[in-house]
């Protein structure tokens, strides 16, 4: 990107800090949260939308290490968080930086092969590896002071008080939803579908082989908890996360489908119909060996999302 190049670099395993000792960060900023097997990391939105792209390692033991790929757009609000292997590359891990605009939001490319992915749906489109997909791993976007008190044990990554001033970071107040679009952007994306405003924040299910594409409202999903769900005759849960995540999980368990309500908030817990309780990550804990199935998806903005997914279904409450 050529005049860019403050903007296009990646920031590469930055240091770290835990909760307790990271008084760069407030209360009140937002934070992409990730988590993997038991251990959990908040990049501020201050640090990324300043690089966008992260490309980290989690280290889980002293024989252990999971390489991570953070990826967020301050401009359509999507961000989204990957395990950045392949089965053809085991030993390779791929690495990412900015390389385009396209369909409302930037574009990547792996240092590897140079193909071209989407940030947040972890798909290659364009290059040696296209149609390739990534695996994706839990993240939400929720401020800190919500994010380390729900994981005490959580560490963040280190940014300067000079990061957190640059105009990047801080144009047009770039939040959740806001309704600046730099031209750019818009140019790229798809104008002509208005079934709901632009700017209007959704969540976007992922689709597969037998699965299209759906959107669903976020304000919906916040304010039906849980949201259950059937999409082509796939029963699927939604539950908001944070103050901007959602996750979804396929609703069959031993080829039986459960629902399910609100047990508690805090720690948010939901029941299903047969009285077992569920938590946010999906494990059954009156049952310890049952696991809800993640489907993918990520929250973004609704012209990002209908422009990389134009024949997306929308959510319509029944």
């Amino acid at each position: 990107m050529p005049g860019n190049r403050e903007y296009a670099l990646p920031l590469n395993n930055p240091d770290t800090v835990l909760s307790f000792a990271a008084d760069h960060v407030n209360d009140e900023d937002l934070v992409v949260g990730v988590s993997i097997f038991g251990h959990h990391r908040a990049y501020p939105w201050w640090i990324m939308s300043n690089f966008h792209v992260v490309n980290d390692t989690m280290v889980i033991s002293t024989t252990s290490k999971i390489p991570l790929m953070v990826a967020l757009c301050e401009q359509c609000s999507g961000s989204a968080a990957f395990i950045p292997t392949l089965p053809e590359l085991p030993e390779r891990p791929l690495t990412f930086q900015i390389c385009g605009i396209h369909d409302g939001t930037f574009e990547i490319a792996d240092f590897q092969t140079h193909s071209r992915w989407h940030p947040f749906s972890g798909e290659a489109t364009d290059g040696p590896l296209k149609g390739k997909r990534l695996i994706q791993i839990s993240s939400i976007i929720t401020r800190w002071g919500n994010w380390k008190k729900q994981h005490p044990d959580t560490d963040v990554a280190l940014g300067s008080i000079g990061m957190r001033n640059r105009p990047h970071g801080l144009s047009h107040g770039a939040s959740m939803g806001h309704k600046h679009m730099h031209p750019v952007f818009w140019a790229s994306a798809n104008q002509e579908d208005d079934r709901l405003p632009a700017n209007k924040l959704i969540f976007g299910l992922l689709g597969d082989e037998d699965l299209k594409p759906l959107a669903v409202p976020l304000d919906t999903i916040q304010s039906t908890f849980p949201l259950n769900l059937t999409h082509q005759d796939i029963p699927i849960i939604l539950l908001p996360t944070g103050d901007y995540g959602v996750r979804a999980y396929a609703s069959t368990v031993n080829e039986k489908v459960l629902t399910f309500e609100l047990e508690s908030k805090e720690p948010l817990l939901i029941r299903d119909q047969e009285g077992r309780l569920w938590d946010e990550n999906g494990k059954c804990q009156t049952e310890t060996s049952l696991q809800l199935k993640l489907k993918r998806g990520y929250v973004t903005e609704w012209y990002e999302w209908v422009s990389a997914q134009p024949d997306s279904n929308l959510f319509v409450r029944p």
